[in-house]
């Protein structure tokens, strides 16, 4: 289960990254490393596969569900990855429309339009952001996973916990990095292709950031009562 989790995160990062290639006369930023991405997604799928097998044939105890698994537990994990889905329909930033000019009498100058764009948005444009939505899934499926793991399931909740966290906060790092160095991106509306710049973050933001907090914070503590009770 984690191997493939690991896979099917790795290849996600693989298809949205951008890397320049050199193309005509200058450098474009490209998905370089699509199909590469795409084959680590089908890598995945039958180890997850194999996983579910393995797993049902060799079903856990009722009393060592009861032990490995808390109410409290299993709601907050559950809560984190509802709240992490959610948060890539709501506004995660708002930008600067960058080049609005505006002829008066005077001269021209610049008249800033903003726009709530939303974690949907920034995912089409920006594809690290779907990072977030794969790190919600993985915490949702997490607990199912882990009744399925009858040898160590406390190991596959810690990894797979710090495994969803880093997915969230890696986008939420990159796009509070663009807004504290008002970084350009070009953002399309509709066939409109503008420039804009990070203002300011919005709820979807945050509420996303504090999932990926409380995903990992829960993966440290998991793996630190694993080293006190091998």
């Amino acid at each position: 289960m984690c191997l493939s989790a690991s896979l099917f995160v790795l290849g996600t990062y693989l298809c949205v990254i951008r890397v320049p290639v050199w193309v005509g006369n200058e450098y474009e930023p490209m998905h370089a490393y699509l199909p590469l991405g795409l084959l680590l997604w089908l890598l995945a799928l039958p180890f997850f596969v194999y996983g579910i097998i393995l797993g049902a044939r060799k079903p856990l105890p009722t009393a060592q569900l009861r032990a490995t698994f808390s109410m409290v537990s299993l709601m907050v994990n559950v809560t984190l990855g509802i709240l992490a889905l959610t948060s890539t329909v709501l506004p995660w930033v708002i930008s600067e429309r960058t080049s609005t000019p505006i002829e008066t009498r005077a001269g021209t100058f610049n008249v800033p339009q903003h726009y709530a764009l939303t974690g949907t948005n920034l995912m089409l444009e920006i594809g690290e952001v779907l990072l977030v939505l794969i790190g919600g899934i993985i915490s949702l499926l997490t607990p199912l996973l882990c009744l399925l793991e009858r040898e160590r399931p406390d190991v596959v909740r810690a990894f797979l916990f710090l495994l969803s966290g880093t997915c969230i906060i890696g986008p939420v790092a990159l796009l509070q990095g663009s807004i504290q160095g008002n970084r350009i991106w070009g953002i399309s509306f509709g066939q409109l292709g503008i420039a804009t710049v990070f203002k300011s973050p919005e709820m979807g933001f945050f509420i996303a950031a504090l999932s990926g907090i409380g995903l990992t914070v829960s993966g440290v503590i998991t793996a630190i009562r694993l080293t006190r009770h091998p």
